[in-house]
């Protein structure tokens, strides 16, 4: 797992709340707007874009015990906060 967001001046859940879109059932998307998995690691949070469906297989592994939340975010609003354009194909 490689992409990861991290917005400057707000946590990653104020941001999340902000730019994207609750979902209950994570399902790769790729486009307009990529799936985002918020892990709950006790000591800190971190915020990992499923990027492909790799990287959503391993967000969604059924052996990983911690709290996850999922959100649909515009690719542009990623590019924001994250490297994602160093992890997809896209040229824009």
């Amino acid at each position: 797992m490689g992409c990861y967001i991290n917005p400057k001046d707000e946590t990653k859940e104020q941001w999340l709340g902000r730019e994207g879109e609750p979902t209950d059932k994570p399902i790769f998307t790729s486009g307009e707007k990529y799936l985002v998995c918020l892990i709950d690691n006790s000591v800190f949070s971190a915020a990992g874009v499923a990027y492909n469906s790799i990287e959503l297989d391993a967000f969604t592994n059924p052996d990983d015990w911690r709290p996850k939340r999922w959100f649909y975010v515009p690719y542009e609003k990623l590019k924001e906060v994250s490297p994602i354009q160093l992890y997809t194909q896209r040229s824009d």
